[in-house]
């Protein structure tokens, strides 16, 4: 039987573009002509692991909540023999990993064990060559690994064009023919949602999804915004992975309308998203890596019908601004939140309703047909 192999060296339950795709492969072997491995890590308290119906997931080392600099290395080492292992033992025809952390079992088994495998490769995010250099030596080991497989890969792709532009030229290899664009899009019935009406509501619902940390993100300046527009809106805030500080932060502030919601189920965002008027992204962009981001969420908010605001530093984003439709895609200076008047900018009266078709089921086509080709 042919094998399908994917190895995700983070917990795949907080990248959901991943196991969205992982999905969907599943969805089409409905006959059972092929076998799909996922190799990951377990991520340790506060998270819910996933299973995925016609996957065998193997979960190689645990993270724990606080982890020193020695037991992170014994957790990649860890990885990369049992990887290295497993897909031996497994001998997929196919063989798919996310970053660099993820290459070092997928370089050893194509280089040594089996040249013929078909090898895909996918970033979540972008690292700079800087950051390669200054960051992990192992992860810097691991990259320069990276270069013998990026001309012998079927597929090398990026969340959207600036990180892949960058990225070859980073590598040097401006010519490779092998490389796509892969946004992270969510899966198609979430848009089946009945949309906020065009009218402005009595008071406002602004959420946010995801981490949550105040040296990264605008946190402290929207807090400071709503907070004090007590009678026109709120914010209900859902975060499994946060900083102490911001959580102290929001205890301090004593908002009442500010909410700190918890942890919520990937597959729950939908029924959760249709509430609210306004979807949040507060990244500062203190990095190439999230000046250079169109984020899940951005996507997710607009597909159940939100207007998304996204700080103006976020120079990918700003190919989605709308105009004179909703759902509306904002860019705000969230560093002079004074002048910004959420009436207006909330208001859909004379505008046409516009919806564009995010959806993960025709995103990953291209990248199904390929990986579908085993030998």
């Amino acid at each position: 039987m042919k094998v399908v192999s994917i190895i995700h060296f983070q917990p795949i339950e907080k990248y959901p573009p991943a196991f969205n795709f992982i999905r969907l492969l599943a969805s089409k072997n409905n006959n059972a002509d092929f076998k799909i491995n996922l190799l990951t890590t377990d991520p340790g308290l506060g998270w819910n692991k996933i299973d995925i119906n016609g996957v065998s997931i193997k979960r190689i080392g645990k993270w724990g909540t606080e982890m020193n600099r020695t037991f992170r290395i014994v957790l990649y080492l860890r990885f990369l023999v049992g990887a290295l292992f497993l897909i031996w033992w497994q001998k997929p025809s196919a063989l798919m990993y996310y970053e660099s952390l993820s290459a070092g079992a997928p370089y050893f088994y194509k280089i040594w064990l089996r040249r013929n495998c078909k090898l895909f490769i996918h970033y979540h995010e972008y690292t700079t060559p800087e950051e390669y250099e200054s960051g992990m030596k192992l992860n810097r080991w691991l990259h320069k690994l990276e270069f013998y497989l990026y001309p012998l890969a079927t597929w090398i792709s990026h969340t959207n064009e600036d990180r892949l532009r960058f990225f070859l030229r980073d590598v040097n290899m401006i010519n490779l023919e092998n490389c796509y664009v892969l946004p992270n899009h969510p899966p198609a019935y979430w848009a089946n949602l009945i949309y906020p009406p065009t009218i402005i509501p009595n008071k406002i619902g602004f959420v946010y999804i995801g981490a949550l940390s105040l040296d990264t993100m605008y946190v402290k300046e929207i807090a400071a915004y709503i907070a004090v527009r007590k009678e026109n809106c709120y914010w209900d805030i859902y975060s499994n992975n946060h900083t102490s500080e911001a959580i102290r932060f929001l205890i301090d502030l004593k908002a009442e309308n500010i909410y700190f919601r918890g942890s919520i189920q990937y597959d729950e965002l939908p029924r959760i998203l249709e509430l609210f008027q306004v979807g949040l992204i507060l990244y500062k962009g203190h990095i190439s890596n999230y000046i250079y981001n169109i984020p899940n969420k951005l996507f997710e908010y607009y597909v159940c019908g939100l207007d998304i605001w996204f700080p103006v530093q976020m120079l990918s984003c700003k190919s989605l601004i709308t105009s004179d439709t909703y759902p509306k895609v904002i860019s705000i200076n969230y560093e002079e939140l004074g002048n910004v008047s959420m009436q207006n900018l909330t208001d859909r009266r004379n505008l046409r309703f516009e919806k564009q078709e995010y959806t993960c089921e025709s995103t990953y086509a291209p990248l199904l047909n390929e990986l579908l080709k085993m030998k």
